[in-house]
């Protein structure tokens, strides 16, 4: 039986289990794997591919066999995830809404973990593609945000897209689309703390829809093939020495043994950026250019060890001179991918240089497709502003809401980055699972001051003629 708009906003406010998957046995079969591969390439007279090495599960003090978590909460990390990676005159609907086509996907199975309802298990290849794609970076950020926030206990979390950050930095003297096969990670996650240094781990999130076997319910090597990916993708940025910044490796099996399963691996390490005072010079607040001499041939010094000598390979490499442009990078970045998030063009263009897309966030958009922050909703006291957008599930009109905490957001407005972070840091997180009053459907809130909510719009009644 089909569910109706309110079964599944509903739904979407569940708090459900999500099935976390870090083991010794899932790091050695990925060892397994890369070993394979390398000597295939051998085989063909082709060199090794460069990846992570010592690819270890996750202890249980940062992520244990479950983690709960709301449909809605995996959309919002789904939407901040994606904010600035699709830039262009389209930007209103793509970015901002993407994450509501799956709003129908997802629910709790008989036992209480998140699983794919029968409407998200459409056989058609686009959608699974799709959904496999973008779904995985929601369950991926959640989980890796879960872990950073274990590590890091007393810190807020902001998650920057890299394309969006490498544009500032790195030379365009190849196409774009060259330069986008450059292995990366997906994404950088920043733990910060207002007086001390920022604290930053890469992410590498895929997803696919391979069934586990029935013998033990052991994951695919689809699944083992995306973390070795992960680890090539990982192995291509370093900040600071070679080596150091800690990586989280994930791959969603969105038709896991039991539900939905987020494999992790990690590497360790500690990667910190240097401390910015605020009104200092260096601070967030200061607008930054683009730094076009940073190096991608022969960038990164691996130093001697396994008896080979030192050298230096191709890659994304922020050195010890770069580190604190870096940081005012990522923190100016953030800003603005709060900004988009609230629909805030002006703003979102006051804060990313001009290899960024600037420019795009400056022009007006096509219409239908712009988002503007002259939206509001209230929930617990605190008022939220943003943009909103309509659509419909059924015969059922649904009202979008994202946005901010006001008292954060006109202080984003007016640039004052360095104190949004000591605000956002002294906020208290409402805590609210689905809203009341006129917001009656699922809200999800992150630490940040980001928030995104759903609410059933009255039913329009046609006059009689």
């Amino acid at each position: 039986m089909a569910r109706t708009a309110r079964q599944t906003l509903n739904a979407l406010s569940r708090a459900t289990n999500v099935n976390v998957q870090s083991t010794a046995e899932l790091a050695a079969r990925v060892d397994s794997a890369t070993a394979a591969a390398d000597k295939k390439r051998r085989e063909k007279g082709q060199g090794p591919v460069r990846r992570k090495l010592e690819l270890l599960p996750l202890p249980r003090t940062e992520c244990s066999q479950t983690i709960e978590l709301t449909p809605w909460q995996v959309l919002h990390a789904v939407a901040r995830g994606y904010v600035l990676a699709g830039q262009g005159m389209g930007r209103g609907l793509a970015e901002h809404w993407l994450s509501l086509k799956f709003c129908e996907a997802l629910d709790a199975n008989r036992a209480g973990s998140m699983d794919l309802t029968d409407k998200g298990r459409t056989p058609e290849r686009w959608y699974k593609a799709m959904q496999a794609r973008e779904l995985a970076v929601g369950f991926g950020l959640a989980v890796a945000e879960h872990i950073v926030q274990q590590r890091y206990p007393d810190h807020v979390t902001s998650v920057v897209d890299t394309s969006t950050v490498l544009r500032a930095g790195w030379p365009l003297n190849v196409s774009q689309r060259n330069k986008s096969s450059r292995p990366r990670p997906d994404y950088l996650i920043e733990a910060w703390k207002p007086g001390k240094p920022s604290k930053i781990t890469l992410v590498a999130c895929r997803g696919n829809h391979q069934k586990p076997s029935k013998r033990g319910g052991r994951t695919r090597s689809t699944t083992v093939q995306q973390l070795v990916k992960g680890a090539e993708l990982t192995e291509g940025m370093h900040i600071g020495p070679w080596n150091t910044t800690p990586c989280l490796m994930l791959s969603t099996e969105l038709m896991g043994q039991g539900g939905i399963v987020v494999n992790a691996l990690q590497t360790r390490g500690e990667s910190l950026l240097p401390l910015r005072t605020p009104g200092a010079p260096g601070n967030a607040d200061a607008e930054i250019r683009d730094n076009p001499g940073i190096p991608y041939p022969n960038a990164i010094r691996i130093p001697a060890r396994d008896g080979k000598r030192e050298r230096n390979v191709d890659g994304f490499q922020v050195g010890e001179s770069d580190l604190r442009w870096f940081g005012q990078l990522l923190a100016r970045t953030g800003a603005a991918n709060l900004t988009a998030m609230a629909g805030g063009g002006p703003q979102t263009a006051n804060y990313l240089t001009t290899r960024q897309g600037r420019q795009h966030y400056a022009v007006p958009t096509f219409a239908a497709t712009s988002s503007v922050d002259d939206a509001d909703i209230e929930v617990g006291g605190t008022k939220f502003v943003g943009t909103d957008h309509v659509f419909r599930m059924g015969s059922v009109r649904i009202e979008a809401f994202s946005g901010m905490a006001e008292h954060l957001y006109e202080l984003i407005k007016k640039g004052r980055v360095e104190e949004y972070r000591q605000a956002a840091f002294q906020s208290s997180t409402p805590q609210a699972p689905h809203g009341t009053g006129r917001w009656n459907g699922p809200i999800s809130f992150h630490d940040d001051g980001t928030v995104m909510a759903l609410s059933v719009l009255p039913i329009r009644r046609r006059q009689p003629h």
